[in-house]
């Protein structure tokens, strides 16, 4: 299971590579937000969850394998897409499009900007970081956006980085302690966990 927002590169880039050395394996794969993906891990539902933030519960196990950079993406024609980076307080007054509450990228939205020092107003709800962005682009506010692939060369909207705090989030693999796991799994999991410096997130 994965998040939506590791779905355009990342996880198939990782998938692509694990099956050249192992072509017989297959996967069955789901996406989800974070909070689905728990669920069906603790329910022994699936076997392995790639997401983020990673979990600090008993009886997972979360092992980080990258760091993927939060921009606040901003419309073409906002008073702060002409900055290449800003402290996230200068978007305070700003409203928000945002992932839903059951989402990580929305609980770390509402973490940095309370590191920012203030309580977002959020102007819209959505379960796709591609409606956030669209919604963005057709000016219904801001919103805090790993980068995707392909963003980067839509006219509407503007990624701009953030200087304060520190906006990134780690992407991980999680698994159950005490659950034995298929050798099918276990050759993914230890290739997953030897992957991680060559994820671009």
């Amino acid at each position: 299971m994965f998040l939506h927002t590791l779905g355009t590169e990342t996880v198939p880039r990782m998938l692509r590579d694990f099956r050249s050395r192992h072509p017989h394996i297959q996967f069955t794969l789901v996406q989800g937000s974070v909070d689905l993906l728990l669920t069906r891990l603790r329910a022994g539902e699936v076997d392995l969850c790639l997401t983020a933030p990673l979990p600090d519960e008993p009886g997972m196990i979360a092992r980080r394998l990258a760091s993927q950079r939060i921009d606040l993406v901003v419309p073409a024609a906002h008073r702060l897409a002409g900055h290449r980076s800003i402290g996230l307080a200068d978007a305070a007054k700003e409203d928000f499009i945002c992932m839903g509450p059951s989402y990580g990228l929305r609980k770390i939205t509402d973490d940095l900007c309370r590191q920012a020092g203030f309580e977002p107003t959020i102007a819209f709800e959505g379960e796709e970081a591609a409606t956030c962005r669209g919604l963005v682009g057709a000016g219904l506010g801001v919103s805090l956006l790993p980068p995707t692939a392909g963003a980067e060369g839509d006219p509407a909207v503007v990624a701009v980085r953030i200087t304060a705090p520190r906006a990134a989030r780690p992407v991980g693999l999680v698994w159950m302690a005490d659950r034995p796991q298929a050798p099918p799994v276990i050759a993914f999991r230890d290739f997953a966990l030897g992957y991680g410096d060559r994820l671009h997130c």
